[in-house]
């Protein structure tokens, strides 16, 4: 079996994907076949968008007007309606739109936005981990009155059980954790606005935090070159399969079924 070559750099998306399925985490970040979009990921990625314009708009100036005013921009300049068209399933592009509005208003009632000054918006990391080349993008970061690192992540999907919340934070621990090397500023907390049903997740991480996120990014690691020197990249099916645009076309597992 010939060797391949592991990915230069992991991010906290391509480790959830190794988790979830290696043949998936294979098929994307090692043979680079792109994934289709779906409606839900292309509503997340629309309004991001225009989150990020929105508070590179000087404070006084983060009016709801405003943000209507972006979304409107950005949706023409960025030809998003032939984006969205081939993968609304049984949605119009109207709703969508709706959708998408919905998810930028219900910021303005879980905080006041002319009250941020952030010290960065979508903002690129690259630096190590245990040893191993991380990459990410950061929504949103802030410096609190203390001297401490804010990041904030917005999610367009349902907010988690209680249970399972959690488990949510994975990949706003690894930007901390890079960011505080970058930075070099203690952590005050980590923020996930689930703006679809206005609910605002926090948490302080603790050094065990940091240390839990070290193994996993080892123990990932660890595997990916294994199976690249040689090893049987497994498919995992899950219910999160039918949200996996290999299911019908190159996937091992469901094309014998």
């Amino acid at each position: 079996m010939n060797e391949l070559t592991p990915p230069e750099y992991l991010s906290p998306s391509s480790i959830s994907t190794f988790q979830q399925c290696p043949l998936r985490f294979k098929l994307s970040r090692i043979d680079k076949i792109e994934e289709l979009p779906t409606e839900a990921t292309l509503l997340g990625n629309f309004v991001h968008d225009v989150l990020e314009l929105f508070y590179k708009v000087p404070a006084e100036d983060r009016s709801m007007g405003v943000a209507r005013s972006l979304s409107t921009t950005v949706w023409n300049e960025f030809g998003w309606g032939e984006k969205v068209k081939p993968f609304l399933n049984g949605y119009t592009l109207n709703t969508f739109r709706w959708n998408a509005w919905w998810c930028i208003e219900n910021l303005f009632g879980m905080e006041n936005p002319k009250e941020l000054e952030p010290s960065g918006v979508e903002h690129e990391l690259n630096g190590e981990i245990a040893g191993v080349n991380m990459r990410g993008f950061i929504d949103r970061w802030s410096i609190n009155e203390h001297d401490e690192i804010i990041i904030s992540d917005y999610k367009t999907g349902k907010s988690p059980a209680k249970r399972f919340a959690d488990s949510k934070f994975f990949q706003l621990t690894v930007y901390a954790h890079l960011l505080r090397q970058e930075k070099q500023m203690p952590v005050g907390y980590l923020e996930l606005l689930f703006l679809k049903e206005g609910v605002r997740l926090e948490k302080h991480p603790a050094p065990a935090d940091f240390s839990e996120v070290e193994d996993v990014i080892v123990n990932v690691k660890t595997k990916i070159d294994r199976l690249c020197d040689g090893g049987e990249w497994e498919a995992v099916p899950t219910r999160l399969c039918d949200w996996c645009s290999y299911k019908k076309t190159i996937c091992t597992y469901w094309s014998n079924k």
